[in-house]
């Protein structure tokens, strides 16, 4: 039987270029999606909780449509985690940022791991504590592409962005962070439009990239089979 992954969405026109996150041809299993209302680029980053119930309500109904397993869109819903996860019954994993623990196990000793993020300036401790880390235990280095035209656009309701200036402006924003912070090893990659920009990252600086993509494949990879009545069993 088939699996589907459930993805809540900001309000804001995903991105669905080829090889995105939201673009169904990106994946080999089927993706089943929701705007949530009143969540957008804005309310996410602000850390406005008023959101919360549209999450649960929306998480609830993807769960009674039949998915196996809820992702979403932007990194910064880290904060609703732990309250998602127990208001369903299928595994939930909001952020990218869980994969941070990850990719920390990936590198040497004395080497860190880079998040490149939508705005460096609204990320910090909150959101890496609701994702299951904390910067004690992960040494990690923050960069994001704030000022840059990527940034402004995203958080438009209908982004006007094509995939080449993505890819730029997370580039500009990695070489930074790199010249920055040489010790940066492995990279996370909050932004759910940054995947676009992933294999280009990794032919520039030869690093692994750990992204929203890699999050969906494993989240569903590892979640039950269901049946159309939202029932879990063995394949």
């Amino acid at each position: 039987m088939e699996k589907t992954l459930g993805l809540l969405l900001l309000e804001n026109r995903p991105i669905t270029h080829a090889g995105a996150l939201c673009n169904p041809n990106t994946f080999s299993f089927a993706t089943l999606q929701t705007a949530v209302p009143g969540a957008t680029v804005r309310t996410i980053v602000d850390g406005d909780e008023d959101v919360l119930d549209a999450y649960i309500r929306c998480a609830r109904q993807l769960e009674n449509d039949g998915v196996c397993a809820i992702t979403s869109n932007c990194g910064f819903t880290a904060l609703f985690q732990s309250k998602l996860a127990a208001a369903v019954n299928v595994p939930v994993a909001l952020s990218s940022l869980s994969l941070v623990p990850f990719a920390a196990t990936t590198v040497p000793k004395g080497k860190r791991v880079g998040i490149l993020t939508y705005d460096a300036t609204r990320m910090g401790e909150i959101h890496f504590a609701a994702a299951g880390w904390s910067s004690a235990q992960i040494d990690v280095a923050v960069a994001g592409i704030e000022g840059s035209e990527t940034w402004r656009q995203l958080a438009e309701p209908i982004p006007d962005l094509p995939p080449s200036a993505i890819v730029e402006d997370v580039l500009i924003a990695t070489r930074s962070l790199l010249k920055r912070e040489p010790e940066v090893a492995a990279l996370v990659f909050e932004c759910a439009a940054f995947p676009l920009a992933a294999d280009a990252v990794r032919r520039e600086t030869g690093l692994m990239i750990a992204d929203y993509v890699s999050l969906a494949k494993m989240l569903l990879e590892v979640s039950p089979v269901r049946d159309q009545r939202g029932a879990n069993h063995s394949p």
